[in-house]
């Protein structure tokens, strides 16, 4: 039988002794080799390299040896399956599975090997040609870059990108941020989180570079967190890399949030991979959705519970202002959204499959930074200035919630002067760093979803629900009208944090729905409740 020496690292916790990993990765090539060699001794990058080699069509990952026997039911010819050898022995049949069955062992030593227990003597798989099983293993899935980057002194920035199918858009960016002992050897971490980003924007727009340039504790929330020894992960949904200047958008026909959630749950996948690989264990991770993101979150929780335990990725979900159902009392902002959808929906009809807005944001932040005091070009009476701001405190006229707004503003009768919790130059210089394209079919389908002939599908999907929920709002925001949605569920862990700095009177100035990641304060009111949440759900 031959071994596979992985990694050569210094002893870490005994915490692993019972850890199982089974990794399901279909859309394999096959070159021949038995086994993939890595001398960790002479390259610090022996991660890297290995998930480099590997194609993802899907990754299931089991803490729990008992499940064993679960998970190579559900497997098929061309599987691989990852399981700690521990000694203690067991009631599992490594013959009785269609796919590779790799026994992991050394976890809690100095070295990580792998070997091959099947009786097929599959072969692990790595870059090459095709091979037999379920399908033609295409490279449709794989991983196309990696890079790694310092913020601080021992806080590193990994960006991985990954091609998730053959679609030409269909590639979407991981990012970790966490501390490390040394290069890409993370510390022990002590809770995790992988982060969706909101409507025309990324991972950097919103959670790490929001409006600043360098990140730190008081104005990045991954930075904040990892910091705070939290292993913070998120994605850019693919999207958001399309350059301005494309102009064949045919791809975004049916780009909606069931395309979204499906890559935001694989890459949660490839993220509980890379994090078993780097010793943080393979236990499930928290999810938090930032508002289009919230949708995601939700839709992710309901889809797995279609599916077998062993295939879950999600051990809690953070909706972060927004709501996926509204009070009877509420429904006016129900109708609201659901306005919002049916006007996706005629431009759909009509061909219209992408938006822009990120390009008008741009041109209201650019004008902003370039010329504050000019006429704006698009309200006449305003400055650049004045319109920048009213584009961040003023409700719309069918507000999402009760005089919804991005930010808090500051106002002089009925014209803004300014932000009261975030820095106003920040606000412009997100405006400019935004996503130009998306695709209109999210909002069909994302607000489709508050349309009154869908809300008793909602309904039950939430009541599917029973895993942890912290839910994160902003007063000015979504604020109390996001709770409602969580108590629809049938969840026995439920958190509520909402933040709010005036008198319910003066809601129109109160916290935003952004000020929850760019607010002076962000740190202090909302990232030290979320990771004290996150270390106690780790």
């Amino acid at each position: 039988m031959k071994t596979l020496n992985m990694f050569s690292w210094n002893f870490m916790a005994k915490s692993f002794l019972s850890t199982i990993l089974l990794a399901t990765i279909g859309c394999d090539d096959n070159n021949g080799q038995e086994y993939i060699s890595i001398d960790s001794a002479s390259d610090e990058r022996e991660w890297v390299n290995f998930i480099e080699d590997l194609s993802y069509e899907s990754i299931v990952l089991v803490a729990d040896k008992n499940e064993l026997n679960d998970a190579l039911q559900q497997v098929s010819e061309g599987d691989l399956i990852f399981f700690e050898e521990n000694g203690s022995g067991g009631s599992q049949d490594p013959q009785s599975t269609e796919g590779e069955l790799l026994a992991v062992s050394g976890l809690d030593e100095g070295q990580i090997t792998i070997k091959d227990l099947s009786d097929n003597k599959a072969k692990l798989k790595s870059s090459g040609t095709e091979s037999k099983g379920k399908g033609q293993y295409r490279r449709s899935c794989r991983i196309l870059e990696i890079k790694r980057s310092m913020l601080s002194d021992d806080i590193a920035h990994y960006q991985i990108l990954v091609r998730l199918g053959s679609g030409p858009y269909d590639i979407v960016r991981i990012h970790r941020v966490v501390k490390e002992t040394r290069r890409y050897r993370p510390v022990r971490t002590s809770g995790n989180i992988f982060m969706v980003h909101g409507s025309s924007q990324d991972f950097d727009d919103i959670f790490l570079r929001p409006g600043v340039d360098s990140p730190n504790e008081q104005n990045s929330s991954p930075y904040f967190l990892a910091s705070q020894n939290i292993d913070v992960w998120g994605i850019d949904l693919g999207w958001t890399l399309v350059p301005l200047e494309t102009t064949d958008l045919s791809s975004f026909q049916d780009w909606g949030t069931t395309k979204d959630t499906r890559h935001v749950m694989k890459s949660m996948a490839i993220a509980r991979l890379v994090r078993g690989l780097t010793r943080q264990g393979f236990g499930r991770m928290n999810l938090l959705g930032f508002s289009y993101g919230g949708n995601l979150a939700y839709s992710a929780a309901f889809k797995e519970t279609q599916q077998h335990p062993i295939l879950r990725d999600i051990k809690g979900i953070i909706p972060t202002d927004w709501a996926m159902l509204f009070a009877p009392e509420d429904d006016e902002y129900r109708e609201n959204i659901c306005n919002n959808g049916r006007a996706a929906e005629v431009n759909y009809s009509n061909g219209v499959y992408q938006t822009s807005n990120g390009v008008a944001f741009a041109a209201v932040g650019g004008a902003a930074l370039s010329d504050p005091m000019g006429d704006s070009p698009f309200a006449p009476g305003f400055t650049n200035y004045q319109f920048a701001i009213a584009a961040a405190a003023l409700p719309g006229p069918s507000p999402q919630a009760p005089s919804w707004h991005f930010l808090g503003g500051e106002f002089d009768g009925q014209t803004p002067t300014g932000l009261l919790y975030t820095d106003t130059e920040r606000w412009f210089k997100l405006l400019v760093s935004l996503a130009p394209h998306q695709p209109t079919y999210n909002a069909v389908e994302g607000f489709g979803k508050f349309c009154e002939e869908n809300v008793a599908t909602i309904e039950n999907q939430l009541g599917e629900l029973r895993i942890p929920i912290l839910y994160i709002g902003a007063a000015g925001g979504f604020g109390e009208q996001g709770v409602y949605s969580t108590t629809r569920t049938n969840s026995k862990d439920v958190s509520i944090h909402i933040v709010s700095k005036q008198p319910e009177e003066l809601r129109a100035i109160d916290y935003g729905h952004a000020d929850i990641f760019m607010a002076d304060d962000a740190a202090q009111m909302v990232w030290e409740p979320l990771r004290d949440w996150l270390i106690s759900h780790k």
